[in-house]
């Protein structure tokens, strides 16, 4: 048996992430310990037990060198090196074209900086597991295409950038996009095809369909990986046709049906890389195509637990707080980052840090969270918003035939079954052991809806206050 050579490759040279948190680690270190004098090479080589000679080639990013030596570059300031901080220098080309290609092989838009992002070590494994084909079992088939699906606020993105980081060193071509605010696709594929030819191929087809297959091409000779944060602003359909919500009616059909259609063709194409979509709501072009062990995925991802959302917390300043009080807040959010987050800073500004006088107003949702549930709630039906009216009214899951007995007699199950399905595509029922429950900032707004509702029942009509004063007046 003949065995594939691998190309060697010579060192490690320091990301642009990895550069910036050595350097901003530096200054900070000149400033308090220094008078805020910068450190020459001499001191710096002595504090990182390094030769002046080599601190200066870690800086420069361009010759590469052995791991341990970043490794004394970051310990020298307290510092832990992880994954991406660090790259694989190319090997046989000059420092110039070095350089040059360090450049064009990462692109990284406008990622966040997820420097603070704590957990999800599980999550995290099981994903390159799927991309990387390292299942135990060998069954599987490499994942071309991966939906990271969740509700709003849930962290799609940050995790998104974490997993590109901790998988950028596998690829020849890593981008990272945002799709929102939404861009039409035609100019999507020109810079994504600008950046994989080095702004080469500049001739690019007049059609759309000559250019998908123009870059489906590049996935096929290179090995890429594309992340597209926020496919849901490309994937809008509102079921209410009475009051159709604004983010819905702002983007044309036709921009929509040409973004399916490019998910639907990269995830039936064969090729090496793999296109990851975060999305509060799964494509239905994608559905007939995913499966455990095939090359379509979806991954449904959950909250933070409870030793990740304490060092979140302690890192924004104290909290005082009995463990049942953690264990409340965190069950209250079912360790949703983005409400959390909130409340985090509402806990601290209005509460001292205090985590039980928070608790005890027993308001969950606000701010930010409510607008994000507002808007996916007017996008419903009025059968969807009925379906979850009553699951909010039972505190555990209920199964298929319990909630059709709740549900007037004309919805058929093959109805109830499609509207299931268009909530679980969008995140706002969860399912277990074949019963339907909702997330508990899902039955906490659906609540404060039925509220409402009820006041406003209650509230007498004009025409009735107009008879009630004539009578007063008589």
């Amino acid at each position: 048996m003949k065995f594939q050579q691998r190309s060697r490759r010579r060192g490690v040279i320091l990301t642009p992430q990895g550069l910036q948190k050595l350097q901003h680690a530096k200054s900070q270190s000149e400033n308090n310990e220094n008078f805020g004098n910068r450190y020459s090479r001499e001191t710096l080589g002595f504090r990182m037990r390094l030769d002046p000679d080599t601190v200066a080639k870690v800086f420069a990013c361009e010759a590469g060198v052995d791991k341990q030596t970043l490794k004394y570059c970051f310990s020298a300031f307290n510092l832990q090196l992880e994954s991406e901080d660090y790259q694989f220098a190319h090997p046989d080309r000059n420092l110039q074209n070095n350089n040059r290609e360090i450049q064009n092989s990462l692109s990284w838009g406008e990622a966040p900086d997820v420097s603070l992002f704590r957990g999800r070590t599980e999550e995290l494994a099981t994903l390159k597991q799927w991309i990387l084909n390292e299942s135990p079992t060998n069954k599987a088939i490499p994942c071309r295409l991966l939906t990271l699906l969740g509700m709003g606020g849930i962290g799609k993105t940050w995790f998104s950038v974490k997993l590109t980081q901790q998988l950028q060193d596998q690829f020849d071509f890593v981008i990272w996009r945002s799709l929102s605010p939404r861009r039409p696709l035609k100019d999507l594929l020109s810079d994504l095809i600008a950046f994989l030819s080095n702004g080469q191929d500049t001739n690019l087809p007049d059609n759309l369909h000559g250019r998908m297959s123009w870059f489906i091409d590049y996935l096929q000779r290179h090995r890429c990986l594309l992340v597209l944060d926020g496919a849901d602003a490309v994937l809008q359909e509102c079921a209410n046709q009475k009051s159709p919500c604004k983010s819905c009616i702002w983007f044309p059909q036709k921009g929509d049906q040409e973004y399916r259609e490019f998910f639907k063709r990269v995830g039936e194409t064969a090729h090496q890389s793999c296109l990851i979509l975060t999305s509060r709501k799964k494509p239905k072009e994608i559905i007939p195509l995913e499966g455990e062990i095939l090359p379509v995925r979806v991954f449904h991802l959950n909250g933070l637990q409870m030793p990740d959302v304490q060092e979140l917390f302690h890192a924004k300043g104290a909290f005082a707080g009995t463990p049942d009080d953690w264990h409340k807040l965190v069950e209250s959010y079912a360790g949703h980052p983005l409400s959390l987050n909130l409340a985090s800073t509402t806990i601290q500004n209005l509460f001292a840090g205090n985590i039980s006088e928070f608790l005890q107003q027993q308001t969950p949702v606000f701010g930010e969270v409510s607008n994000l549930l507002e808007q996916q709630w007017q996008c419903l039906s009025d059968m969807a918003q009925e379906i979850l009216k009553s699951l909010a009214s039972h505190c555990q899951a209920i199964s298929f035939a319990e909630l059709r007995s709740q549900l007037a007699s004309s919805i058929s199950p093959q109805i109830l079954l499609e509207v299931l399905e268009s909530l679980q595509a969008r995140s706002l029922i969860e399912t277990k052991g074949a019963r339907f429950s909702l997330h508990p900032l899902v039955m906490e707004y659906v609540n404060s809806q039925l509220i409402l509702e009820q006041k406003i029942q209650l509230q007498p009509s004009p025409l009735f206050e107009q008879k009630h004063q004539l009578q007063i007046a008589s």
